[in-house]
């Protein structure tokens, strides 16, 4: 069997207000594909692009990103994401946030998915070694289902939290949790976790892997499983 794996993520200036010194643009751009072939075909693509501009005390910050999957030629996965998110730095631990993010998933039942947040973030620790932060916020939806045809509207309330570790010069983690309470149907609330571990290789390479949990207690649509599971691994480029 011939089977290649390719995982490139390039990182340009990624910038937070952790980082009082740099301002205007940040980039962080994100490829990656998964081919095999021989005894069974498989492609997956994704692509991500994050870009910021950070201001003293604001920054607006955007997303996007797309994955594609085949297997022998039938799509198997198709999920997209835009998103922009305006940041108010209140003081030196307080800042206030506005985000709007339209989705689509169409093998979780989603055509599409309007959401727009409102909330605020506290930085509990900034240090070379840790970072910690939570947000507490209001989150609104609007999504499509496929089938059965249906319109959903949902208040939820948001809390979110993550924390950075820098155990070496060359080794770092992540952790977050983000709990979404529905408050329209209490059975269908959320939670997101992910954990990653990076390893610097030298001075532009690191590699990375990471494990993320999707969970929606009532799935959207008949038949849907509740948790959606992602684990990546990448080879990441940064200059």
């Amino acid at each position: 069997m011939r089977f290649l794996i390719l995982a490139l993520v390039i990182s340009v200036g990624w910038i937070s207000f952790a980082a009082e010194s740099k301002r205007g643009w940040g980039h962080e751009s994100e490829a990656s594909a998964v081919l095999s072939a021989g005894n069974a075909e498989n492609q997956t693509y994704s692509l991500s692009q994050k870009t910021q501009y950070l201001w003293e005390s604001d920054a607006i910050k955007t997303q996007a990103r797309y994955l594609l999957g085949k297997t022998s030629g039938t799509e198997t996965a198709r999920n997209w994401a835009l998103g922009i998110r305006y940041e108010r730095n209140l003081g030196a631990s307080l800042s206030s946030y506005l985000g709007y993010q339209l989705d689509s998933n169409v093998f979780a039942n989603l055509d599409n998915r309007h959401t727009g947040d409102i909330g605020g973030k506290y930085q509990w620790i900034q240090s070379t070694e840790h970072s910690l932060f939570s947000e507490a916020g209001y989150r609104l939806t609007q999504e499509k289902q496929l089938n059965p045809t249906l319109d959903l509207t949902s208040h939820f309330l948001r809390l979110y939290s993550e924390w950075v570790a820098n155990w070496t010069p060359n080794l770092s983690s992540k952790l977050y949790g983000e709990y979404l309470p529905n408050l329209t149907r209490s059975s269908d609330w959320q939670f997101n976790s992910e954990i990653s571990l990076g390893v610097l290789l030298n001075e532009v390479f690191s590699f990375k892997t990471g494990y993320l949990f999707l969970y929606r207690n009532t799935p959207a649509g008949v038949g849907k499983k509740q948790l959606d599971t992602v684990f990546t691994t990448a080879l990441v480029a940064k200059f």
